[in-house]
């Protein structure tokens, strides 16, 4: 990479992760309801154990201050756990990128979630990757969310002929346009991207349920139908879970190998938003 390691997350969910699509998608959903009762210095207010959380906070801070590459690291194995725990497969974590002498804007690469099957297929193939990459990396949109912007040209104004993506089916068509206005003003609401597992926070087969029965939420997604290898890929994982956990495997890890620098290029840097030479706070 030649920006900094702590942003070359294998992910394809982003969240949307996941799939390269990540930059332009909500990943984060809605905290479940367990989740909502945690509070901060809970331990202080039962007076059980007050000093615990600047405990861990100091500790935290004391190894990040030794090894400042840590944070990046610990992003990685903590995404992939997190995955891991919601039903995706395991996947080797593999450690050691070095960071790029040189971070630009300009190079922010990522294709828009509108783009059709062949320009997905190009983009990927570009990267290395082939079609059996993009059909299984796109599956990680069985979680996570997207803002409504980027679905509500298929809900009303379909390539500007001011009615609905006629591919999509009738029932998901109502069921989004409850949810995303024709007219976004001040809010621009999330939709989960395949309801049936994103509202359980569990990776399964479902998205590709979805593409099959023209349900799926991105036209990126509904695209795997127009190319004859991606609709094959889809048809096999929908009826296979574990066929689709050992493919996405595969798939994130080859992703996550994707130009990295390693041995004597690069650097490690000390601040992720700065290369050594640049850095103000040790230079």
């Amino acid at each position: 990479m030649k920006g900094c390691e702590g942003f070359n997350l294998p992910a394809a969910w982003i969240v949307v992760v996941l799939s390269l699509y990540v930059g332009r998608m909500q990943a984060a959903v809605s905290l479940p309801p367990e989740a909502r009762q945690l509070r901060r210095q809970f331990y202080k207010k039962l007076n059980t154990c007050a000093p615990v959380e600047p405990f861990v906070r100091h500790q935290v801070e004391l190894w990040w201050g030794r090894d400042k590459t840590i944070t990046a690291k610990l992003l990685k194995l903590l995404y992939a756990d997190c995955m891991v725990n919601a039903g995706a497969p395991s996947y080797p974590v593999l450690l050691g990128r070095r960071d790029g002498m040189d971070s630009k804007a300009s190079w922010v690469d990522l294709p828009l979630p509108s783009i059709s099957v062949t320009q997905g297929l190009a983009y990927f193939q570009s990267k290395g990757l082939d079609s059996q990459d993009y059909a299984t990396l796109l599956g990680s949109h069985t979680l996570g969310k997207t803002h409504c912007r980027y679905v509500n040209d298929r809900l009303y104004n379909f390539n500007k002929t001011g009615k609905p993506d006629p591919s999509m089916s009738r029932a998901t068509l109502d069921n989004l346009r409850q949810q995303c206005p024709q007219t976004l003003r001040n809010k621009d609401p999330t939709v989960f991207l395949t309801s049936q597992s994103g509202a359980q926070y569990r990776f399964t087969n479902k998205y590709y349920s979805n593409v099959l029965s023209f349900d799926s939420v991105l036209g990126v997604d509904q695209g795997l139908l127009y190319n004859y290898n991606t609709s094959q890929l889809a048809l096999e994982y929908a009826g296979s879970m574990e066929q689709f956990k050992r493919a996405f495997a595969l798939s994130v890890t080859r992703m996550s190998s994707l130009k990295v620098l390693t041995g004597k290029q690069g650097e490690i840097r000390r601040n992720c938003r700065y290369t050594n030479k640049n850095n103000p706070y040790i230079n």
